[in-house]
């Protein structure tokens, strides 16, 4: 199969129908992944999310940004090895292979890496100094009310945005 023709097929095979099964999603995964994997060294894989998802025991600083409602900044919440090892996994989704691409919507199901940052993100949450009671989440000062760290899945929904430099 011819460059272009296999990214099309790639590309279908990743926003393809409701009908696709489980089995055959993993299936696909498996082949791009296996193909991927056999271009790139080890650098540009990085880290697996898994092999360094936060430890529970650290704390994490928690930034309000008052001039956004609802919105929270959490500096060097992934380490570089983790930032790295989570482009790669984008990378390897296949959304962004032509230029005119640059944005993927996902509902539903999501990729193992993006239930692994969900984790990582309620853990985060969760075990910081902040909230030490999910039922206190509830107050206006806090980063996520409970009924939204109490879901499972804790996230059904990702966007994924690309920016040319420049």
């Amino acid at each position: 199969m011819e460059g272009a023709e296999y990214q099309r097929q790639l590309l279908r095979d990743v926003f393809g129908g409701s009908s696709d099964s489980e089995e055959e999603e993993a299936e696909v995964f498996d082949e791009v992944s296996s193909s991927l994997n056999n271009q790139s060294t080890d650098a540009e894989r990085g880290l697996p999310l898994s092999a360094s998802i936060p430890n529970p025991s650290r704390s994490w600083s928690w930034q309000r940004i008052e001039a956004i409602n609802g919105l929270w900044l959490s500096t060097d919440f992934l380490s570089p090895q983790q930032q790295s090892s989570l482009l790669f996994a984008i990378k390897k989704e296949g959304w962004f292979i032509e230029l005119s691409h640059n944005q993927a919507m996902r509902f539903g199901d999501l990729p193992f890496w993006a239930d692994e940052l969900s984790d990582c993100i309620r853990e985060a949450i969760c075990g910081s100094e902040r909230e030490t009671n999910i039922e206190d989440c509830d107050n206006e000062a806090s980063i996520l009310p409970s009924q939204l760290l109490l879901r499972d899945p804790f996230f059904d929904q990702l966007i994924a945005n690309v920016y040319q430099p420049g």
